[in-house]
């Protein structure tokens, strides 16, 4: 039988279990605003970023890097003058996340825009893609609904004929979005058909497929060594970049990427160059 000492400790206990639930209420209460917050805080940037950064630039000359960086900042002044001897022009790519991929192919197309053959040649590559695409499970209709658009943009490129019309696709989100999602999926497809080559540099223990599922595909993620030297491959792209950072034991450090496996080193000659700073890549042109 229940002794009134019982009842008390059972109403305590009810009362402890109210409260707790009632704080627990308060926390959840909480997580969810500062989750609320945080992306809150994520679109006002991401606004910021797109009012303020057309997608691609205009090429300024390298010199104007001077004035991002405070005079006596001594690394950063020395690392541009040395920049300045080789590079004389620079095009900046909005800081979203897909600067890499928008470089690369504002960067392939202005360079063979008025070559028939290679554009003919990447048409060719991007067929072979659909297949390889579909072979691994992607569904037909949004291959074809990317392919579609990157095509069109292709022949206003090419029915131009000249930096200015490159320029207008590639500020049309409409268009520039999409030749960055059909390159994310270019490099997707070149690592899950060299899976057991790439896996040996992946890291969390994550597969070739969840990787591409989570760092590649996804539109805004940031790019790394794997997949440029992916879709350096894919496309047949040989590619230098010039990686320009805090590091004071050396001015600046080049990267080259081959097309090939058997592309001599001695010899390399890139297509594209693009210059890193941490978390963002914007295209260099040589005097």
């Amino acid at each position: 039988m229940a002794t009134h000492g019982d009842l008390a400790t059972a109403s305590t206990t009810s009362n402890t279990a109210s409260n707790n639930n009632n704080n627990n209420n308060t926390f959840a209460s909480g997580d969810v605003d500062l989750d609320q917050q945080t992306q809150e805080q994520q679109s006002q940037i991401e606004k910021e970023i797109a009012n303020n950064q057309p997608l691609i630039s205009v090429k300024i000359s390298t010199s104007e890097l001077k004035n991002e960086y405070l005079a006596e900042d001594k690394v950063y002044q020395d690392k541009v003058s040395e920049l300045m001897k080789k590079y004389k022009y620079l095009r900046r790519t909005r800081g979203d996340g897909n600067c890499f991929y928008r470089a690369f192919g504002f960067g392939f197309l202005e360079e063979k825009y008025n070559n028939k053959n290679d554009i003919e040649k990447f048409r060719q590559l991007m067929l072979d893609l659909k297949n390889k695409l579909i072979q691994l499970g992607y569904l037909d209709f949004t291959v074809e609904d990317v392919s579609d658009v990157v095509n069109e943009l292709i022949d206003n490129v090419c029915k131009g004929g000249d930096e200015a019309s490159l320029m207008e696709s590639f500020s049309s989100p409409a268009h520039s979005d999409y030749f960055v999602a059909y390159l994310r999926l270019f490099t997707s497809a070149y690592l899950q058909m060299n899976a057991a080559f790439f896996e040996n540099f992946i890291d969390d223990g994550k597969t070739i497929k969840q990787f591409c599922n989570t760092e590649v595909e996804p539109m805004g993620r940031e790019s790394d060594n794997i997949h440029i030297t992916a879709l350096a491959k894919a496309a047949a792209v040989p590619l230098r970049v010039v990686y320009m950072d805090r590091n004071e034991h050396c001015l600046l450090t080049t990267h080259d990427f081959s097309a090939t496996d058997d592309e001599n080193r001695s010899t390399f000659k890139p297509m594209i160059t693009m210059l890193y700073r941490p978390g963002h890549y914007d295209l260099l042109y040589e005097h």
